[in-house]
């Protein structure tokens, strides 16, 4: 098993390769069919990244299987590329190529603004984001899912003696959304498990340096230590474990990162020095398949109103009154329990509820896929991936899920 879970978590390097060989883009073509084939292009943030290398693989696997889609994946350099990823799509919306958009956006408002006047059908990717155009979105739910993790952190730090432990967070931009349902959850899980939230927040670029640069200012902050080091990502995790290895005062500090990649869970598994690591797994394969799945749904619902319909409106405005049914899982298995226990619902109530209103309702496509917050017109469908809390005790399941997506 080692040899393939080595392999797997080398699969962003892959992608790299693939993307530099492609000019930047990589596209999933079917075979000509006698259905209408939709070109949907895929827009995330850089194909060097392990955990959107999963987003692709999740898309590939829908591709494959949907001969009525044709999914062309497109990125930018960087996860903070916002001007870089606008201008490809307003590219892309001129030319007027493709049928359908799947977006990771890096600056939602200026993401939004793009799409104010846009028909084609939008799903939202990893985080919501409002526009007359988005069908739906799919994503994690931040809050539910840090929280579990600051819970589990604050469990830990106690098992190492500490009585009231502390935390501080590496974060990313202060205005990120991500970051502040991730921080807000982070603080809730802690205060709730009976830990102090100081409320210091060191914001980054997100990347390995930044989060060196975070970790020394906390070891100078805190010379006798701080008890948990709660951090946006795994890459900031690692990095800080990394820059507090040798410093006594850290040697029993709890770090969590967020996103549950193959490789940070290689090394908890196998890195002593990784014992007092949490990592809050997304599910972004997931992700990736039931994005597409919603795009298909909404062509399969209108090709069908149209067959049955013709052009009757009335039965069109009916047609596009109709919820489809939630997304299926990938591998016919509830997806992001890799403990078994989390899977993005939390205390038995409904979690994942995007709470933007549409902008420009009027404009937007008949609603596609996932679960609702209200039958309100306004309301954007929004999808739970699911999460599970990653620790040594269940590492090794959570490689398997991931080396099933990749090899399966």
């Amino acid at each position: 098993m080692r040899g393939r879970v080595s392999a797997a978590v080398c699969f962003a390097c892959a992608v790299s390769i693939l993307t530099a060989q492609a000019g930047g883009r990589f596209c999933f073509a079917q075979e000509a069919q006698e259905e209408k084939i939709r070109r949907v292009a895929v827009l995330t943030y850089s194909f060097s990244s392990e955990y959107w290398g999963y987003v692709t693989q999740g898309c590939m696997a829908w591709d494959r299987s949907d001969p009525t889609i044709e999914a062309e994946m497109e990125s930018v350099s960087s996860s903070i590329a916002a001007q870089e990823q606008a201008e490809k799509l307003e590219a892309d919306l001129e030319s007027g190529r493709f049928d359908g958009y799947v977006i990771a956006a890096i600056d939602k408002p200026l993401i939004e603004e793009i799409l104010s006047g846009a028909s084609v059908p939008v799903v939202a990717i990893d985080s919501p984001f409002a526009a007359g155009c988005v069908i739906g979105s799919i994503g994690t739910d931040n809050v539910t899912a840090a929280a579990a993790g600051g819970k589990k952190a604050v469990d830990m730090a106690k098992s190492r003696g500490a009585e009231k432990p502390e935390c501080v967070m590496i974060g990313s931009l202060e205005d990120d959304p991500n970051h502040i349902g991730r921080m807000d959850g982070f603080r809730s899980g802690v205060e709730e498990a009976g830990g102090i939230w100081l409320d210091r927040i060191y914001p980054t670029d997100k990347t390995a340096a930044s989060g060196t640069e975070a970790m020394k200012k906390i070891m100078k902050d805190y010379p006798d230590g701080v008890e948990i080091v709660a951090c946006y990502n795994d890459v900031l995790a690692e990095s800080a474990l990394d820059s507090s290895w040798g410093n006594d005062a850290f040697s029993d500090t709890v770090f969590i990162g967020f996103d549950g990649n193959g490789s940070v869970c290689d090394r908890i598994m196998k890195d002593d020095r990784y014992e007092n690591m949490i990592t809050v797994a997304q599910n972004p394969y997931e992700m990736g398949f039931h994005a597409l799945e919603m795009i298909s749904q909404y062509y399969a619902r209108m090709g069908a109103g149209d067959a049955a319909d013709g052009d009757s409106a009335a039965a069109g405005e009916k047609k596009g009154n109709e919820a489809p049914a939630a997304a299926g899982k990938a591998d016919g298995k509830e997806s992001g329990k890799a403990d078994g226990k989390e899977g993005g619902k939390a205390d038995g109530k409904e979690s994942g509820k995007a709470d933007e209103k549409a902008a420009g309702a009027d404009n937007r496509p008949d609603a596609a896929g996932g679960d609702t917050e209200s039958s309100g017109k306004n309301e954007i469908p929004f999808v739970d991936s699911g999460y599970s809390v990653i620790t040594r005790v269940n590492v090794q399941e959570r490689l398997i899920q991931i080396e099933n997506h990749l090899t399966g």
